[in-house]
């Protein structure tokens, strides 16, 4: 059994030794999930910004019924939908509908559509706003008008109720497709809500509430699998250094209790002290034992009879 003295040493080496096993392991493990997490931000590459965090434009610069049908601008792209948009113009007053079955907060009513003439002489739909259910809407405003909005991508037929005919000054769906049949210029293929509801000087807007847009739009982004497979192998030698720790200090564990068991001596064999020239009984105060044989001429009892006649 070892000493207790010794006992205590060796529980103190152990102390440390767990320490500082623990202590590297985790530093690895940690820098290999901050290189993982750096890694995985190089994959995600953002090309474009949230459409509503960007600057806001004049419509035109979005989308334009003036570009040449296979030129950018003539047709909205996705990352340009959300886009907050400056529409100045003069509201068409040929063009005032409502669009209804639109439902705003739990209550069914109606979009209110018009058109504003661009100074480039073609036209924007404009969502001036929602009216509930069986309320008139306000007039729309006379001469030109400076709006914001959001710019959106045009509906289609497909989202109709029904295919019933509606009343005069009415639509189910807010459509360049349908809106040129009504005007004789140019519509852009999208639509603007506007971020205000929009109604003539004086007019009761009591009830008239601006439309949030359908797509608020988002971010694009795209993936480098590259550097996503390094950050999952940063991952993975995280993962790896914190199996190593466990089974390192499982191992300590072994080995101390085998000590204290008395399996595993701490203090070193006596062969040593032999070889350094110290008899281990010599040192307890024990002679050493001599093994002598009896010597042939000895007789009975050893006595040397070799000179008896």
């Amino acid at each position: 059994m070892a000493h207790p003295s010794r006992t205590g040493a060796g529980a103190r080496r152990a102390a440390t030794q767990v320490a500082v096993l623990t202590a590297v392991a985790w530093l690895a493990a940690a820098v290999c999930v901050v290189l993982g997490l750096w890694q995985w931000n190089r994959g995600n590459v953002v090309i474009s910004q949230a459409p509503s965090t960007r600057p806001v434009v004049e419509v035109e610069r979005v989308v334009s019924a003036a570009a040449p049908g296979d030129s950018a601008g003539a047709v909205l792209s996705q990352d340009e939908v959300g886009r907050r948009v400056q529409v100045s113009g003069t509201v068409d007053p040929a063009v005032d509908l409502l669009v209804p079955d639109r439902a705003l907060d739990g209550r069914d009513g109606s979009w209110v559509l018009s058109v504003v003439r661009l100074d480039d002489g073609t036209g924007v739909p404009l969502v001036r706003g929602w009216v509930p259910e069986g309320t008139a809407a306000p007039a729309a405003p006379t001469g030109r008008v400076d709006l914001l909005g959001v710019v959106q991508p045009p509906e289609v037929s497909d989202i109709a109720p029904s295919s019933a005919a509606l009343p005069e000054g009415q639509t189910y769906v807010v459509s360049a497709a349908d809106l040129v049949n009504r005007v004789d210029y140019p519509v852009a293929s999208a639509y603007v809500t506007a971020a205000e509801p929009v109604a003539a000087a004086g007019a009761d807007t009591a009830a008239l509430r601006a439309v949030p847009p359908a797509d608020p739009g988002e971010s694009t982004r795209r993936l480098d699998w590259r550097n996503l497979a390094y950050a999952a192998q940063w991952w993975v030698f995280a993962a790896f250094a914190l199996v190593l720790w466990r089974r390192a200090l499982r191992d300590l564990r072994a080995d101390r209790r085998a000590a204290l068991a008395g399996d595993v001596p701490d203090d070193p064999p006596d062969d040593l002290e032999r070889h350094l020239g110290r008899d281990p009984a010599a040192a307890a105060g024990t002679a050493p034992r001599q093994d002598r044989s009896p010597h042939p001429a000895d007789g009975p009892g050893g006595r040397d009879v070799s000179s008896t006649r």
